[in-house]
């Protein structure tokens, strides 16, 4: 039983950590977060008894959290629940190893509470965030007595929710996930959790899960409109080239919206998925786990709270720590087949428009256009013929612009505007989605000195735009190497531009990425759309980047394009 196991093991804990007695206070500078990347236990048919044995590890990471006096830790979206998953209509199976939750409003204290309904997993995290003074954020899957027209033809609903427990033990928050990745069975509330909480250290959080990063409600509005400065991020990520990698989208994700960004990452190298991290905005990022390999870790990072849109102070990768757990410690990944590396997904990128990039030394200049988004390139690269002789391996590129519609892993749809250098295997355009084995030897000829990415389109609150960029060990490059810049014009048009400031001879990826929320649910793009350029045309855009012109003229003149 759960309780003659997992609560003596709790017991255990409890006596060899340390207590946090030195909390973040709302006058301190910064708070102390942390993320886990945990590789669960998924054998098995009880789905309670799995979620009671990822339980027992989270104790594991929580030990190591409360002795480095962590104030709020995060973890991984499906990691607690991580049982067998089932077709619709087998959708009862979930039912008796989903947990019920109290109202956040209520305040209530789960832990040894017998009159509860709610999971014993679901307890034993209350009773750790309460005997460690520390806030945790787990995710669970609810379930809900309900009737009426919204309501599951077995009276219940389910939903996958995050769980926010203070230093009490008590639940004060939760989140229903809103965009939903498939995931059979599960239910959607009635409208959008727009989910925030404030902690006793004064920092106001927003939250929400996986998916839910690349639409514009509720990850969006939080920023936009609660005017949150630090974002809890659980996932069970599915990693994909050349634009979507876990650690790619986050480290944009944050920057673009200059926000602190605790993200925690289920861990399956077998399905891609991986990749958590903690990265503050503009600032940089504190530390990051990408594994091609199953493991455990956990990031513990001092982190600097931002007022008024600024940290309180400088970021220190110095002050952020990462602890890999061996198969003794945290045994989820023992007696299982090593993958050699992480399987990607891989994006369609048939509808671009794209150009080979022709290895030479010197300055490289490429406006390209497709559906009306015209995308200006400067490259000064250096090239060595000498190291591509024989049957050297090496990556080409090539420059690649889409605005359109793509489908998301055939689940649904989104509007989607891309610039982007992106490398490739050979010269086909179809291998510029892959990456070479991690075995394999590669060699590296073409040294970008620099690249400029840059377009004027149209603004609207509608569309979010992000820098990405990653090296060829799928590695987000530093805020140090690039400038990322956004000026609206005006009442319709912004003006973009991307630089690589600091030479690179491993680069994968550089884009600048939008989300178009207008075009979500419309038809995929399935053929690419170029468009030869007027000089008259980039002359007017010139004019506008200068100020000289105005979006009557590029209006008029987009109409004889």
């Amino acid at each position: 039983m759960f309780s003659a196991s997992i609560y003596v093991y709790l017991i255990s804990i409890f006596f060899s950590a340390r207590l946090t007695l030195q909390a973040s206070s709302p006058t301190s500078n910064y708070y102390i977060g942390a993320v886990v990347e945990y590789h669960p236990v998924t054998k098995g048919d009880n789905g309670t008894a799995i979620a009671n044995e990822n339980a027992k590890n989270y104790l594991t990471f929580l030990k190591t959290a409360s002795e480095n006096e962590v104030d709020i830790i995060v973890f991984p979206e499906n990691a607690l629940f991580s049982g067998k998953t089932y077709p619709l209509n087998e959708r009862s199976n979930y039912l008796p190893h989903s947990t019920y939750l109290p109202h956040p409003k209520d305040s209530k204290v789960p832990c040894h509470d017998t009159s509860s309904n709610v999971m014993e997993a679901v307890k034993a995290m209350s009773c750790a965030a309460k005997r460690h003074a520390m806030y945790i954020v787990i995710n669970v899957r609810e379930k809900e007595k309900c009737t009426g027209e919204n309501c599951s033809k077995d009276g219940h609903n389910l939903y996958n929710t995050n769980l926010v427990f203070d230093r009490t033990g008590a639940i004060i928050a939760k989140y229903r996930k809103w965009n939903l990745f498939g995931e059979a069975g599960m239910n959607r509330t009635s409208k959008p959790d727009i989910s925030t909480f404030r902690t006793d250290f004064d920092v106001n959080f927003g939250q929400f899960i996986c998916f839910d990063l690349l639409f514009g409600t509720p990850a969006i509005k939080l920023v936009r409109e609660k005017k949150v400065t630090d974002i809890i991020f659980s996932s069970h990520w599915f990693s994909e080239l050349p634009f979507l990698t876990a650690n790619q989208i986050q480290t944009g994700w944050s920057y673009a919206h200059n926000v602190n960004f605790l993200g925690s990452g289920y861990n399956n190298p077998a399905t891609g998925s991986g990749g958590s991290g903690i990265y503050g905005g503009k600032d940089g990022h504190f530390a990051r786990v990408w594994s091609e390999k199953s493991a455990n870790a956990l990031i513990v990072a001092k982190i600097p709270k931002i007022v008024n849109g600024q940290h309180s102070q400088p970021i220190n990768p110095n002050d952020a720590m990462v602890f890999f757990y061996s198969i003794t410690e945290i045994p989820t990944i023992n007696q299982q087949e090593p993958v050699p590396q992480q399987k990607i997904k891989m994006d369609d990128l048939s509808p671009y428009t794209t150009e080979l990039f022709q290895p030479a030394n010197g300055t490289h200049n490429l406006t390209i256009c497709n559906n009306d988004l015209c995308c200006n390139f400067t490259t000064n690269t250096v090239h060595r013929d000498d190291m591509v002789q024989g049957a050297a391996k090496y990556y080409r590129y090539r420059f690649a612009v889409f605005n359109g519609v793509r489908s998301f892993s055939d689940i649904g749809t989104g509007g989607v505007e891309v610039c982007s250098v992106i490398s490739c295997l050979d010269e086909n355009p179809t291998s510029c989605n892959q990456r070479f084995d991690t075995n394999t030897i590669i060699v590296h000829p073409t040294t970008f000195n620099s690249i400029v990415i840059s377009s004027v389109t149209k603004d609207s609150t509608n569309v979010t735009r992000v820098p990405l960029s990653i090296n060829t060990e799928l590695h987000p490059l530093n805020v140090t190497d690039f400038t990322f810049v956004s000026n609206k014009i005006n009442a319709t048009h912004v003006s973009l531009k991307y630089t690589l400031t600091k030479p690179r001879k491993d680069l994968m990826t550089f884009a600048i990425y939008g989300r178009n929320f207008t075009a979500d649910g419309l038809p995929k793009t399935t053929s690419a759309s170029a468009q030869i350029i007027p000089p008259i045309y980039l002359m007017s855009i010139l004019l506008i980047i200068l100020g000289i012109g105005n979006t009557y003229q590029v209006n008029s003149l987009l109409s004889f394009v």
